[in-house]
């Protein structure tokens, strides 16, 4: 089995065109960012940057900073049969991880197991993690990685450290728009307020009329087709596809696919 270990001070430059790496050539190698302020808009994969090995390939949706983090990255990472990542104490970034495609064997803090579609990972900056596909098809995962100034290791210990969560022991919560999954509510090393949950959006609704924050966000489509309003402008959304929603920005969604919409809501502070 060959594989990458990722040592996380350097990221994949968005300004490369697609290459090959050889297998030796570990992710961290390649990943080097301009650093610019990310904007509000639709960041989709057909446009983003590839990356291909023998056993894996990288998509780099989006690579900058924002209001609150000085580095801020969303990649989507696709692991061929007999691929693995393994992602090493970097004592200055966190990791949040959603599994895209696939059953995926992880492996962290002397643990092993198998996460599907939906489930996700948070990975504070002292712990590492093992990612493996031992099947046949291709898996596929968002890595987003992310640094905060001053970060606060010891507020991510006691608010309970890094954690796996297997899509199956999120709650469904019903409405009459179709429902919503809370994952969680927390703070980490970088945020003082972490807050995911995953919304299924029924055929022709609305998320909401209209609104701002003051917390940015992303929003990150699992299914479904959609449009976004961002400020006055009006974007697709298509499966796969992050939305970056800068600091009070109006926005909504509206589902105008013929099935429902599935999409991570994940704000910070």
């Amino acid at each position: 089995m060959r594989s990458f270990v990722v040592i996380t001070s350097f990221f994949i430059p968005i300004s490369l065109s697609a290459q090959t790496l050889s297998p030796e050539q570990d992710l961290a190698k390649v990943r080097m960012s301009s650093q610019e302020h990310l904007i509000g808009k639709v960041y989709t994969l057909d446009n983003a940057k590839l990356f291909n090995s023998k056993t894996s390939s990288f998509k780099v949706v989006f690579d900058g900073s924002n209001d609150v983090l000085t580095n801020h990255y969303m990649t989507l990472i696709t692991l061929h049969k007999g691929g693995m990542m393994t992602y090493a104490d970097s004592k200055v970034m966190e990791h949040f991880f959603i599994i895209k495609k696939g059953s995926v064997k992880v492996s962290l803090k002397g643990k092993t197991t198998s996460l599907n579609r939906g489930s996700v990972v948070l990975l504070l900056p002292t712990d590492m993690i093992k990612f493996e596909n031992d099947g046949s098809d291709d898996i596929e995962y968002y890595e987003m990685t992310y640094i905060a100034h001053p970060a606060d290791l010891e507020r991510g210990t006691r608010e309970g450290g890094s954690f796996t969560m297997d899509w199956k022991d999120m709650a469904f919560k019903p409405s009459d728009k179709g429902g919503v999954r809370q994952l969680f509510d927390r703070r980490t090393a970088m945020f003082n307020r972490f807050d995911i949950h995953v919304t299924q959006l029924n055929e022709g609704n609305k998320s909401h009329d209209p609104h701002q924050h003051k917390n940015e966000e992303i929003i990150l489509m699992l299914e479904g087709n959609a449009e976004m309003q961002i400020g006055t402008d009006h974007q697709k959304a298509n499966p796969g596809d992050v939305v970056f929603l800068s600091s009070n920005i109006l926005h909504n969604l509206t589902n105008i696919g013929k099935s429902a919409c599935l999409y991570f809501a994940i704000q910070w502070n």
